[in-house]
């Protein structure tokens, strides 16, 4: 008797041991699941998720650019405007570089804000980059505050105010020529590649500058070089036969170009050179990405 109360207790407890040892394999499952790090993809698809705390953090970078001054934000306008008066007196007057066939200096202005407004978003953008993690300790030492969002508040940031100086000069070239080519409503076409080239970028440079604090400086040098191996103060055919191969390593240069032939020629981009920029942005805003996401959790640490 004794002997099959045993057998049926035992037969009872069973089931319930093995419904305890599966909740508890449940749980351990789910701790580690919680503890495992996202992936990098995981992280960019979640970038959308934090779109308010971005807004708000762009809003205040735009008001802080130009805080305290007496003209405020009259400076995005004045800023490229005193840059044009400079390189159009230096370039156009006095060594006589033309983008076209006319010798109007107008023509010249155009040309070279058409060019010279998207690579001053791309700098400023790059050149805060490089110590925009530093600048903010308090945030780094935060586990639950998103820090690829920094990086990516400045060329929101800077492409906006580019949006607004590639408007004036549509309206500038509409007084100049009368007219306002249709091309000029696919600059999204240019744009979007252009802002994922310089994303990444600001991830990559964003990243090396806690490690490495010369990157503001050895940036602030390739900027200004880059600015002048660029086609944007002088057409392309003017380089060199030896030198033309600048062209297609320098991607920016392809987006140089296609700017000025959407806005200024009313001309379409040529299909390989697009593909290729095009290519290379969306490759180095995901090794960026990927970079800066996966040194993100070194930074407490140096900062």
């Amino acid at each position: 008797m004794s002997v099959n109360l045993q057998d049926k207790t035992e037969s009872a407890v069973k089931p319930l041991q093995n419904t305890t040892a599966a909740a508890n394999r449940d749980s351990s499952e789910r701790l580690v699941d919680a503890r495992r790090t996202p992936s990098s993809l995981q992280g960019f698809l979640g970038l959308w998720s934090h779109a308010d705390l971005i807004g708000k953090f762009v809003w205040r970078d735009f008001e802080g650019r130009f805080r305290g001054s007496l003209l405020g934000a009259v400076w995005p306008l004045l800023n490229p405007l005193g840059h044009l008066l400079l390189y159009t007196f230096l370039f156009s007057i006095i060594l006589q570089v033309r983008f076209s066939n006319t010798n109007s200096t107008a023509d010249f202005a155009l040309y070279l804000m058409t060019a010279y407004i998207p690579w001053t978003a791309m700098s400023e953008a790059l050149s805060g980059a490089t110590t925009r993690v530093l600048e903010v300790p308090n945030l780094v030492k935060r586990v639950v505050f998103p820090l690829e969002i920094l990086p990516l508040i400045l060329p929101i940031s800077s492409f906006f105010n580019a949006i607004i100086g590639l408007a004036l000069v549509v309206l500038f070239a509409f007084f100049q020529s009368g007219t306002v080519h249709a091309t000029t409503l696919l600059l999204p076409l240019v744009l979007i590649p252009h802002f994922l080239f310089t994303a990444g970028l600001c991830w990559l440079v964003a990243s090396i500058g806690v490690f490495i604090r010369d990157c503001k400086h050895f940036m602030a040098l390739g900027l200004s070089a880059g600015m002048y191996l660029t086609p944007i103060v002088y057409p392309a055919e003017r380089l060199p036969e030896n030198l033309r191969f600048l062209l297609w390593v320098n991607p920016v240069s392809g987006m140089i170009t296609d700017y000025r032939r959407l806005v200024l020629e009313g001309a379409l981009p040529e299909l390989i050179p697009y593909l290729a920029y095009t290519s290379i942005s969306v490759v180095v805003c995901a090794l960026g990405f990927h970079f800066f996401f996966k040194t993100k959790n070194s930074f407490a640490d140096v900062v």
